[in-house]
């Protein structure tokens, strides 16, 4: 096992496999096709809205085809495989966008749940990736209003806020599975993202790596001739500032990271035909979805599993989304 920085400094690195192209921004045209979807639900006035979505059969995962072709390291690419096939035979419930700032700030005023001591922010002189005492949801090294999505949020952080708010609503909310996570993120689609094999349609379509972050994380110049979106944002956008997948469902790729509910698998051979999650006695590293506004295009795709995260870690780029339950 790596240690924790390196697995992350790899993550970095990997930006080097890249092509060597600034992407334009795609007319919105070419964007995510239109939702579909199930029906939202929301179970208090400032609980996350929720989105059903159906029961079927999907095959997830991803081929060796696909890591081939985007460029994915073995480190994250090995966990990817083998395919395999899972049913929903009951429709579940997920947030309809990361959980918010405003959504988490009302869980801490609720409880008095202590900010941690540090979060995990780059520090550009340094180049270091480190925890930074000072650093907090609050505060995590950029500008965020209660529109965005929560970050310096760790596994234990979001597993305590779905028990708060089962019991505040008398519902069962809880992380996704890492299969639950993924189909949703597919939305009914088989290509490598929801919007299609195209990673630039994504600059339209997600908050993906950008020129603005290159520059705001005060990254090589270099860097900017890789494939990046040439717009100017950076660091995290207002959840659903991007269109929808066709399950309804925003922010599925880049923005922030997500935690899935699993515990440390090396790959899918273990993964349930039922979609449930993955435990064991031994289960204190959890993997993320989804890619954040500082990572490669590959990190994005649904299929990813990231490296397998202590339950405690706090860092910039890493929030949550919820899932609950249905009669």
């Amino acid at each position: 096992m790596l240690p924790l920085w390196t697995s992350l400094r790899l993550i970095i690195a990997s930006l080097g496999l890249c092509i060597t192209l600034i992407l334009p921004l795609p007319a919105m045209a070419e964007a995510a096709t239109p939702a579909t979807g199930g029906a939202t639900l929301q179970d208090c006035a400032d609980c996350p809205t929720m989105v059903t979505v159906p029961a079927g059969t999907a095959m997830l995962g991803s081929t060796a085809e696909e890591r081939a072709r985007v460029g994915i390291v073995p480190l994250f690419g090995d966990r990817e495989g083998p395919r395999y096939r899972v049913t929903f035979a009951q429709p579940y419930a997920i947030g309809r966008t990361e959980v918010t700032r405003g959504e988490y700030r009302v869980f801490v005023d609720a409880t008095g749940r202590p900010d941690p001591a540090s979060c995990g922010v780059h520090e550009p002189k340094a180049d270091s990736w480190s925890p930074q005492p000072g650093f907090t949801w609050r505060k995590p090294g950029f500008a965020q209003d209660d529109r965005h999505p929560a970050v310096c949020i760790s596994y234990d952080d979001a597993v305590a806020y779905t028990v708060w708010l089962s019991k505040r609503t008398g519902k069962a909310y809880r992380l996704p599975s890492d299969a639950e996570w993924e189909y949703a993120a597919r939305g009914g689609t088989e290509t490598t993202w929801y919007w299609g094999d195209a990673p630039e349609v994504g600059c339209a379509t997600a908050n993906l790596l950008s020129a603005g972050t290159v520059a705001a994380l005060g990254w090589p110049k270099s860097l900017a001739s890789r494939m990046v979106c040439a717009d100017q944002r950076s660091f995290t956008v207002p959840v659903a500032s991007y269109p929808p997948n066709p399950f309804g469902l925003y922010d599925m790729a880049g923005n922030a990271f997500e935690w899935a509910a699993d515990c440390n698998n090396k790959d899918n051979s273990d993964a349930h035909a039922d979609g449930a999650p993955r435990t064991g006695t031994v289960c204190d590293r959890h993997y993320l979805k989804g890619g954040a506004f500082h990572t490669p295009f590959w990190l994005t795709r649904p299929a990813v599993r990231g490296a397998p995260i202590p339950a405690d870690l706090h860092m910039f780029a890493i929030g949550f989304r919820i899932a609950r339950s249905l009669p």
